[in-house]
């Protein structure tokens, strides 16, 4: 156990809180894995076989695997998906182009006039 005195309170701990925002926003933090994983919203496992199989930018610090911040923006920005029209869009759109399809053919005519039925 530490003792009281070992723990930073007050404007120490201020202090070091500082600095960390202040390395993390020059990119100098170096995470480890389960750490990354929890920054990037992803699971440890999948992001060790990225790394290892998939080409996940990485740092192999002997034989530590480490991730800067750059690499988790990098590796989210890799498995980003476009979103995709859902079936129902689809569907709707399909359907509308059909319609016009079936309405629009040609120009109008004029309707013919009524013939009289004789009496």
């Amino acid at each position: 156990m530490s003792s009281p005195e070992a723990t930073p309170t007050g404007a120490d701990r201020e202090a070091i809180i500082e600095a960390a925002i202040k390395a993390l926003e020059q990119d100098q933090v170096m995470l480890d894995p389960s750490e990354a994983a929890r920054v990037i919203g992803c699971g440890e496992r999948w992001l060790r076989d990225g790394a290892n199989h998939s080409g996940f930018p990485h740092h192999r610090l002997g034989k530590f695997l480490k991730f800067s911040l750059q690499d988790c923006r990098e590796i989210r920005e890799m498995n980003r998906e476009k979103a995709k029209p859902s079936e129902l869009a689809k569907a709707r759109r399909n359907r509308k182009a059909a319609t016009r399809k079936s309405t629009d053919s040609g120009p109008a005519k004029p309707a013919a006039a009524p013939i009289p039925v004789a009496a």
